[in-house]
């Protein structure tokens, strides 16, 4: 910096102390950035780099394929259970979330918005053990759903509802209002709006939306625990019928003294995690698609 570049009657060694204030605190938090990516990924890594090792040394094609217990036989069962519970919830939570977003996005007054989003926002925050003892007592108990798949289903539908519908608000507001003005000067109504314009410029932050509830639905244990319970079979029935689930293997079977069981629990594991960042991976690619 020299005198030509300062401006005419101002202190250049003040205005020099101040840059140099600027640049000291701009490395400090692009270190202070650093550090936390640096730790947030070592944490990332340790936890899917034991979960692998664990789970790559024990796995085996006949554990993938076959049905079994937590002790004995195989994880065919709970694998095809947890997506049977999680496409189950998608029902549900597709139809609410993507509708319920539209109404907030385009509909919907400042009042009931507001109401309706600290609505959302607090069963966003309910604990999943709280889920799931709703789950028991209104769907197992008082509608007499018993332990289903069509109780563990809606348990989890009803956790899902709040990602489906706040990212899938998010896609329609992103959406240019001009847009919409010129569907309306050419006549079209709400209901042309909504299905031939907002739903499908929308649909990619919708899937998205999708997938990432999908993805922590299928790592969920407390709501199923109360509504699933376990089957040692294949389910083939919305009633009547306990499911299986991995987590459930993970849960049970780590507490099991066998060498077999723990090899379950850690293949169970792997299992999960390798399915949960195949999915992310797919959302954060559909995300970027415009």
């Amino acid at each position: 910096m020299t005198e030509a570049d300062f401006p005419a009657g101002r202190d250049l060694a003040g205005y020099e102390s101040k840059y140099d204030r600027r640049v000291i605190s701009d490395m400090i938090v692009r270190i202070i950035g650093y550090v936390i990516l640096a730790f947030m990924s070592g944490l990332l890594l340790a936890i899917v780099g034991f979960v692998a090792l664990k789970g790559l040394g024990v796995m085996t094609v006949k554990m993938l394929t076959t049905v079994g217990n937590t002790q004995t036989g195989g994880l065919a069962n709970a694998i095809a259970g947890t997506w049977e519970l999680v496409l189950t919830g998608l029902l549900l939570a597709v139809p609410v979330g993507m509708f319920g977003a539209l109404y907030l996005s385009e509909y919907s007054s400042r009042v009931s918005g507001g109401v309706l989003r600290l609505f959302v926002d607090v069963l966003t925050s309910i604990p999943s053990i709280v889920l799931g003892l709703f789950g028991y007592l209104v769907l197992v108990i008082q509608l007499g759903l018993g332990y289903s798949l069509i109780a563990g289903g809606v348990t989890l539908g009803v956790m899902m509802i709040p990602y489906v519908l706040r990212i899938s608000e998010i896609s329609y507001s992103n959406i240019p209002r001009q847009t919409r003005e010129a569907a309306y000067a050419l006549g079209a109504d709400n209901f042309q709006i909504s299905f031939r314009l907002l739903i499908p410029q929308a649909r990619a932050g919708i899937l998205t939306g999708v997938l990432l509830a999908v993805s922590i639905a299928a790592g969920e244990t407390a709501q199923l625990l109360y509504t699933a319970l376990f089957n040692n079979g294949y389910t083939t029935s919305f009633l009547g019928q306990p499911v299986a689930y991995l987590t459930y293997v993970v849960y049970y079977s780590l507490q099991q003294n066998t060498v077999y069981a723990r090899s379950m629990a850690y293949s169970a594991a792997l299992v999960l995690v390798t399915s949960i960042f195949s999915i992310l991976l797919v959302s954060k690619y559909i995300s970027r698609i415009r």
